[in-house]
Formats: structure tokens, C-alpha cells, sequence
């Protein structure tokens, strides 16, 4: 591994870069389910023209939303007390959350050791998810957070809140030094989100998660997002259906400040305000001289993302943008999806990090799988022991050299 941080020149490109992550829902699948296949279900949904009914065509959008809310957005709840689930759920929230703080911790050191001192010590955090683990590793650790909401007894959220500096003073000289901040930008909304008068604050409790909660839901179809179509969801239709058995599920779920996984978040994120600055956020940090982009635990099935991306990147040949691949599979997949088989990216500055494969009897495979941990203990620790090394005379002279030119 240390031979592929040598390839990439990793240590330079983190000691002299802007670092920014794209978060998918890989990095949370230790807890909350995968979406498997149900963007493409709500997609066909939406795109069927041969259900008169419309009663049927919305029982069964409430049957794959409820899926979607059981399988990740109610189980947010769980993450902010779960001190009465069973020990085999709890273990897992803590694991999950485990990975969060320990990719957290090693990032803030990493800030800390750089020697480069003309960067901001601020780190981007993109993300698709709406899930709330990345606020709750940084509240317990204590790190300096931005997540777009101000003070006081309600907070609201304003992009004007992001890229503030923190410095922190010595008690006893008057030495200041920059503090790491970790900039959150949940680029599909969040569970913390809370609509309310054009406006949105902080739902510090998830209460519109427990108002859909609260919500009856009768004679919804059970969904298999790992088999079923819609064909197979149509035939489960029942003869008759009562609208006011999922209407009101439909009405508070609706409520919910999140962007819904269908193709249509396009037209969502670039109409919506919100969606949009954060987007625009994104292709501007990645615009930046000499920026860094990690991507962890994202197919780049989003569109909207994965053209901006490659548009970003083919105007700025200073932008690195790795991507770690769960397993040769994946890294096939990315490959295809962003065209490098074709190469279709002109300035060579995305790079796929994929497992090694080893031989096992008569066939070959992956030596291990990039999950969250294997990233952080692979990757960013050894860089951080990597950085953290006493510096070689030639090193130490050349810093030396560039702070007189300061």
C-alpha cells in the first residue's frame, strides 16, 4: 500500500492542496441499508403511462418510499439513543459511528502535521447522504464542525455560515494558531433539516422523522429492492384500494427536507435554491488551483454529480480526484460509468483506487474490500505516519528556504 501512496505522490498532494470528500451511502452501509435498486423503481414509477389507477400508481410510491424510510431514514432515531435496542443493532450503530470518528480523528491530524502554512486548515466535506453519523462522530470528538446553521435558540441554516475560520489563542502567551474545521455539506438535504416558512433550521430531535413515524401505514406492498420491477410490484396490486390508507404517510414523509433517490433530483436539486448553491459550491471548490477530491463509498449513479465532476475536471487539470472502489467489480463499473475505458477524462486527473487480488487455488480474488475502515487504515493513517516522520535534513532546509520567502 505504501508503494501506491508513493505512485500517486499522496503525501505532496495533501501536504500542498485544498482536500475536499464526496460521501456516498457506502460509508454508512454498516448500519443503514443500501438503496439497491430503488431509484430505478421510483423512476419507472414515474415514467409508466399504463396505470390509469391513481390510487394504485400512489400505493404503490407510498409502498417503495415506506421501504426507503425503514431501511435508512427512520433508523436515524436509533443513532441518537439506542440505549433500548438489542445488543446486535447496537453494536452496529457503534461500529458504523466508530469509522466515522476514526476517519475524523486521523483527518485532523493530518491538518494539524501538514507543514504547508499559506492553506486553510478547512477540509470540505461533500455528501449525498442525509443520514446524520457524520454530526454525531464530530459532536463526540469535539472537532470544530460547520454545518450551515448559525447560533442561538433556533438556529437557521445559511450558506453564508460556511468557510468561517476558527483560531485559538494559548491561555498564557498570545500565540494564535488556525484550528481544523470540517465543513458538511449534505448536498441531498438532511434529517436535521426542518422546512418551515421558506426558511430551514435545525431539528436537533428528528422530528419529522417521528411524525412520519407516528403516521398509520395499512396494506402497503411489501417491497424486495434486491428482486422486485415494477412489473412484479404492479401484480401485487390489491383489488381495491383506500387512499386513506398511505395518504397521510405520503403527506408527512413529504415534509421531510431530503431530496427522494429518483432520477428526477435533477430537475429537484437544480429548481430548489438550496440544492442548487450547494452544488454550485461543490464545482467551485474543485475549481480551485491545486484541489484534492477523495470519493468514498459513491457509485456516481447520480447524474447531476458525476457530470459536474468530469465538467470540473477537464477545466482544471490542477484538480486530483481519487476514487476508492469497494471491489474490482465497482472499480470496473466506475470505470465504465465515467468513461475512462474511452478516455473520455482529457487531463488523466481521475484515478480509481481499487483492492489488490490475489490467487486462491486455481483463481484470483480481491485481497480485501475498500470499506470505510480499510480506507482510513490503509490510506490516511499511513499517510499521517508518513507525514508525522521526523523531516530529513534536505526537507527541513528546503521549509526552511520557503519560509524566507514568506
Amino acid at each position: 500500500m505504501s508503494d501506491f501512496i508513493d505512485e500517486y505522490r499522496l503525501i505532496d498532494r495533501i501536504q500542498d492542496s485544498n482536500i475536499n470528500f464526496l460521501f456516498g451511502s457506502g460509508m454508512s452501509a454498516g448500519y443503514l441499508e443500501i438503496l439497491g435498486n430503488i431509484e430505478q423503481l421510483l423512476t419507472d414509477l414515474n415514467n409508466d403511462e399504463t396505470i390509469e389507477n391513481e390510487n394504485q400508481r400512489e400505493l404503490i410510491r407510498a409502498s417503495i418510499l415506506n421501504k426507503y424510510f425503514e431501511g435508512v431514514i427512520e433508523k436515524n432515531l436509533n443513532i441518537l439513543d439506542y440505549s433500548h435496542l438489542e445488543p446486535e443493532e447496537i453494536l452496529s450503530i457503534q461500529w458504523t459511528l466508530e469509522s466515522y470518528i476514526n476517519f475524523f480523528k486521523t483527518i485532523n491530524q493530518l491538518i494539524l502535521s501538514r507543514r504547508n502554512k499559506l492553506l486553510s486548515k478547512q477540509v470540505n466535506i461533500f455528501t449525498t447522504n442525509i443520514d446524520i453519523f457524520l454530526e454525531r462522530a464530530i459532536e463526540q470528538i469535539g472537532l470544530e464542525s460547520n454545518d450551515g446553521f448559525g447560533k442561538g435558540f433556533k438556529p437557521k441554516y445559511d450558506l453564508s455560515n460556511f468557510k468561517k475560520s476558527i483560531f485559538q489563542k494559548s491561555l498564557h502567551f498570545d500565540n494564535s494558531s488556525e484550528i481544523p474545521i470540517f465543513n458538511i455539506l449534505k448536498i441531498h438535504g438532511s434529517l436535521t433539516w426542518k422546512s418551515e416558512d421558506k426558511n430551514i433550521y435545525f431539528d436537533s430531535s428528528l422530528q419529522g422523522i417521528q411524525k412520519v413515524q407516528k403516521v398509520k401505514r395499512r396494506s402497503l406492498i411489501d417491497v424486495d429492492t434486491s428482486k422486485d420491477n415494477l412489473t412484479s410490484l404492479k401484480a401485487k396490486l390489491p383489488k381495491r384500494i383506500h387512499e386513506s390508507n398511505f395518504s397521510r404517510f405520503l403527506e408527512e414523509y413529504n415534509q421531510l427536507a431530503i431530496v427522494n433517490p429518483t432520477k428526477g433530483k435533477f430537475q429537484q436539486t437544480v429548481l430548489d435554491q438550496k440544492y442548487y448553491d450547494l452544488l454550485r459550491i461543490y464545482a467551485n471548490e474543485l475549481e480551485k488551483e491545486n484541489t484534492l477530491l477523495f470519493v468514498m463509498g459513491f457509485s456516481f449513479a447520480d447524474e447531476h454529480i458525476r457530470d459536474l465532476t468530469i465538467r470540473v475536471a477537464d477545466s482544471n487539470p490542477t484538480l486530483m480526484i481519487y476514487i476508492f472502489a469497494f471491489d474490482k467489480k465497482s472499480r470496473r463499473r466506475l470505470n465504465c460509468i465515467l468513461g475512462l475505458y474511452k478516455d473520455k477524462i482529457k487531463n488523466n486527473n481521475i484515478k480509481i483506487i481499487s483492492p489488490n487480488r490475489i490467487k486462491e487455488e486455481d483463481k484470483y480474488k480481491d485481497e480485501f474490500q475498500y470499506t470505510f475502515d480499510q480506507i482510513n487504515e490503509r490510506v490516511f493513517k499511513k499517510i499521517l505516519e508518513k507525514i508525522s516522520k521526523p523531516m530529513t535534513k534536505k526537507i527541513f532546509k528546503a521549509t526552511l528556504e520557503g519560509f524566507g520567502n514568506e
